[in-house]
């Protein structure tokens, strides 16, 4: 076959599943005709894209390569610029290579025994794809249909479903047992899921010393097997770490997996992989945005605030009791839930989760408990991101119902507001404060409170609005810089020109100043907004 039939043999197919593939196995695949000239592109990267410059320029390694992978249909590997691969002949014509450079650890033998069996799998797929007409091929059907399975799976927004999915069709498919561990939230690694004819046929805990590091897919042997504490199945055991985000998983394969089944195997998991990232991406947004709360309602004792934040999380985690504590400056200023557990927070169990988040002078900790199953690593980081919300609008209510409020009954609004923002600049944040002047002859002595209660309405918990004299109100924003002021000042004045509900219309000037952390400021931030704004009537 001519090059030129090679081409058109390759544009009458869909080659989405060979893209997909080479940054899950981290390599460069280029399919060349028998002149060295690429037939398609598919590598994306800064290396993929200095490999084709070798190819297309002629590199004369390269070119040896192809001439004796053609005829001999044999491996050929090669070095050139310090990227390695392996060129093998297609039986339509022209060839395939498969390349990239060493990483951390490999050696150059190491490396070549990959790309072989890499190449040796993709030659098998390649070639039943280019010999029909339009139809896609055994090997890119089960790569596309894995990927869509494990797709719908992550859906329904479920750990256990996706890793039940990945495990399940392996099983089907491949004739392979998967036993699937997670990093403990205490270390170790903990079963999570395994072939169903198999579920107690394998250790329930690793030791995370004895494991392989993230990386290459290993081959054990039967000692290795032994020493994990593994059951000795039929055929072989290979074990792969994957990375999903800092959150570690082992897979562990047993079957008949020689070094195609062990790339296709590769392929699998870095699609779970991709799954359970999406996963967790998913459970983590959701809870945050379950467990953020603007203002809270006037007349809800915060206690119960508290109480309901710590069953959302521990709704999120699966936990069946738990305490939460706060302290400001050393001291406590709340504690709900099952108390009793915090008498005993330094006493470590499998199945108790303890966690803190520090903001400031402030500490929130909380402990989790359930009977049996111990947490994972998953389940920490879930919950360490909705806690940090919690105790971000917990801490500002706190301060709010417990220092603010006995500081209004005794000061002026402009003297609380300034000591507020001398608060929040010495803990390293900005504070801005918007001062709306407005104009006296509009005459009606329910109108600033009105309005005061509309702005309220458009702020953030932790935010303030508040009547400075009988024509002024002054916004308080902790936290927010100019820029940001800014915003909700444009915000504010298109709230106050537009008509309300009797027909009138604000007609008010707006001054605005902001104070940092890394810049001097002397007098009253909120005079200075005053001044800003009167001087605009």
């Amino acid at each position: 076959m001519q090059h030129t039939d090679l081409e058109s043999a390759v544009s009458r197919q869909s080659w989405d599943w060979l893209v997909d593939l080479a940054p899950r196995l981290d390599i460069i695949i280029e399919m060349a005709d028998s002149g060295g000239l690429p037939v398609f592109p598919v590598g994306a990267s800064r290396e993929a894209a200095a490999f084709r410059m070798l190819l297309t320029t002629g590199a004369p390694s390269l070119r040896a390569a192809i001439a004796e992978a053609l005829p001999s249909k044999k491996p050929v590997f090669v070095s050139v610029d310090g990227i390695h691969a392996v060129c093998s002949g297609l039986a339509m014509g022209g060839v395939l290579f498969v390349a990239r450079s060493l990483t951390g650890g490999d050696s150059v033998d190491e490396c070549r025994q990959d790309l072989e069996s890499i190449g040796n799998w993709l030659t098998g797929a390649i070639e039943a794809s280019l010999a029909q007409s339009s139809a896609i091929s055994v090997e890119s059907y089960r790569i596309v249909s894995f990927r869509r399975i494990l797709r719908e799976a992550t859906s329904r927004g479920s750990i256990r479903k996706v890793v039940g999915a990945f495990v399940e069709a392996l099983s089907v498919w491949d004739d392979v047992r998967v036993h699937c561990y997670i990093a403990g939230a205490a270390g170790g690694f903990l079963q999570y899921a395994s072939a169903l004819a198999t579920l107690s046929a394998s250790a329930d805990h690793l030791d995370e010393a004895v494991v392989p590091q993230h990386g290459r897919m290993v081959r054990l042997s039967r000692a290795d097997v032994d020493r994990l504490g593994l059951v000795s199945e039929p055929g072989d055991t290979l074990i792969l770490r994957i990375l999903v985000g800092d959150i570690a998983w082992l897979l562990v394969f047993s079957g008949m997996i020689d070094d195609r089944e062990q790339v296709r195997l590769r392929v699998y998991s870095d699609i779970l992989r991709e799954s359970l990232h999406d996963v967790v991406t998913m459970t983590t947004s959701r809870l945050v945005a379950e467990v953020s709360r603007p203002q809270r309602p006037p007349n809800e004792p915060f206690e119960t605030a508290a109480e309901t934040a710590l069953d959302q999380l521990m709704g999120a985690i699966g936990g069946h009791r738990a305490a939460l504590a706060v302290t400001t400056g050393g001291r406590e200023a709340l504690t709900v839930g099952h108390t009793e557990l915090l008498a005993s927070i330094d006493q470590p169990r499998r199945t108790r989760l303890v966690l803190k988040s520090s903001d400031g002078d402030s500490v929130m900790t909380v402990v989790f408990e359930r009977e049996q199953a111990p947490f994972t690593a998953f389940e920490r980081e879930v919950a360490l991101a909705g806690l940090a919300v919690v105790h971000r609008w917990m801490y500002t209510g706190l301060h709010r119902s417990n220092d603010i409020e006995r500081r209004r009954r005794f000061q002026p609004v402009d003297s609380v507001f300034d000591q507020l923002a001398t608060d929040t600049v010495a803990t390293g944040q900005p504070a801005s404060v918007i001062v709306v002047s407005v104009d006296a002859s509009t005459g009606r002595p329910s109108l600033l409170p009105t309005w005061v209660g509309k702005i309220r309405a458009q702020l953030r918990a932790g935010d303030f609005a508040g009547i400075v004299s009988d024509k002024e109100i002054a916004v308080l924003l902790c936290g927010a810089s100019a820029d940001q002021a800014a915003v909700v000042s444009a915000r504010l004045t298109q709230l106050l020109t537009t008509e309300d509900s009797t027909g009138t219309f604000l007609h008010s000037s707006i001054g605005m100043t902001t104070r940092s952390p890394d810049s001097s400021f002397e007098g009253s931030i909120v005079g200075a907004a005053r001044a800003l704004a009167a001087s605009r009537h």
